[in-house]
């Protein structure tokens, strides 16, 4: 005889393990501190590569100006600007970064939480029908 709870239990894991499931398991695998971490790592360097991107597009359209004024171009204070404005956004992504995925990781957790709870729940019932036999 087929128990309808436990269909709907085994459908509810099916479907969690084929949909959100597939990621929030493999960011299981990870300390919160470690997940974090790697993706700040991934976020600052997406950001430095465009952000020197932005600056060689930058300078290509000063290219003239530069090579018009040669010596006397304010290289220094051009610098300065660029690592300071590179600075801040790296700031403000880590920090943005942190927060975003820290809350990604904690609602894997409770998702992870609900799943393991229905496993256990479906252990209890294939022990239950191990028992009647």
């Amino acid at each position: 005889m087929i128990d309808p709870k436990k269909v709907r239990l085994m459908t509810k894991l099916a479907v969690y393990e084929e949909g959100p499931g597939k990621k929030d398991l493999r960011i299981n695998g990870y300390s919160k501190r470690t997940y974090v971490n790697i993706k700040q790592l991934e976020s600052v360097i997406a950001i430095t590569a465009a952000y020197i991107l932005a600056m060689v597009l930058y300078c290509f359209g000063i290219y003239t100006d530069i090579m018009s004024r040669g010596l006397s171009f304010p290289y220094q204070k051009y610098i300065v600007h660029a690592v300071i404005l590179y600075v801040i956004i790296v700031v403000l992504d880590i920090v943005c970064i942190r927060r975003y995925y820290t809350r990604v990781y904690e609602k894997m957790r409770v998702d992870i939480k609900q799943y393991e709870h229905n496993l256990y729940r479906l252990g209890r019932y294939i022990q239950k029908e191990k028992d009647r036999e």
